[in-house]
């Protein structure tokens, strides 16, 4: 026999009996261990005070679980994506509430641009919003949660059911409150101090139903390069489980916001329900900056 083709014959039955070998050594099954999870820091935090502290964020309003298939022609120009702007401002007075904090809020969407202020206190104890001005409700760190939500080309919706039935036109998250002050009566404690996983309190009551807000736990946010601990909140309505609402506050102001509304209604022109779909609001902050303490 050729040495050459011994030499490779030899060869190969030396790997075979390597490879034998190393698949018979162990039955345990082998597994890709992931890298560590990001320590969450579970500190002590209140929300950032400081005039000059500013968040910019997106606004991505999609929808889901579209059935039947026939009507997701509807959805074609889904999802849609809004840019918005907070900044803390200054302080001033209003009747109800003395000196306050005001949050300035602007969103642009799908062609509209509106902005709002929001006023706001905070102490050791909680942060409270007593009202607000202006078309904007996707404001950080406080979405309201009664009046006029969502309108479209001059057409206001006080429901997610009635924009279903407009959904091919739907323009934006604005409403139609114009610079009128809206009070709210009574407060709305929008955080607890300290934050602790687990603690629960109300947080509006609308009398013949009621939302509260519960700290879950402490999950991580990938900002860029920066990892971000913040507490998962949820709000808990009492009337309807398909509202799936999650906030996420951190020291730095809150991070991102994921609202789910299941199983709502869509309608045609002549308001017909003809199906159903799952809308998701999702707002995340891209940038920040913290002003220092005077």
């Amino acid at each position: 026999m050729n040495k050459s083709l011994t030499f490779q014959i030899k060869s190969f039955i030396a790997i075979l009996v390597l490879v034998i070998l190393a698949s018979c050594g162990s039955d345990d099954k082998v597994i890709n261990n992931p890298d560590p999870p990001e320590p969450v820091d579970t500190s002590d935090f209140q929300y950032p005070f400081t005039d000059g502290s500013n968040w910019s964020y997106t606004l991505t309003y999609s929808a889901e679980n579209i059935r039947p298939d026939s009507i997701r022609y509807r959805f074609a120009g889904y999802p849609l994506t809004g840019y918005g702007y907070s900044e803390i401002m200054y302080d001033t007075t209003i009747p109800l509430g003395g000196e306050v904090k005001v949050i300035y809020d602007k969103l642009e969407f799908r062609g509209d641009t509106t902005a709002s202020r929001f006023y706001y206190t905070q102490n050791e104890y909680s942060m409270i919003c007593y009202g607000y001005r202006g078309g904007t409700n996707v404001s950080f760190p406080y979405r309201p949660a009664n009046g006029t939500i969502i309108s479209s080309a001059g057409r206001s919706f006080s429901s997610l059911n009635e924009l279903s039935s407009f959904a091919a036109g739907y323009t934006g998250l604005f409403s139609a409150s114009g610079d009128t002050f809206i009070n709210e009566s009574p407060i709305v404690i929008v955080l607890k101090y300290p934050v602790t996983s687990g603690f629960q309190w109300l947080f509006k009551d609308f009398g013949t139903f009621t939302i509260n807000k519960k700290y879950l736990a402490f999950e991580n946010y990938h900002l860029d390069t920066s990892v971000i601990s913040c507490i998962k909140t949820q709000r808990i309505n009492s009337y309807n489980n398909d509202y799936v609402m999650y906030d996420y506050y951190s020291k730095y102001g809150q991070m991102k916001r994921d609202y789910l509304f299941r199983n709502t209604q869509v309608k045609n022109e002549f308001g017909i329900t003809i199906g159903y779909a799952d809308f998701r609001e999702v707002y995340m902050v891209t940038s920040f900056h913290i002003a220092a303490k005077k």
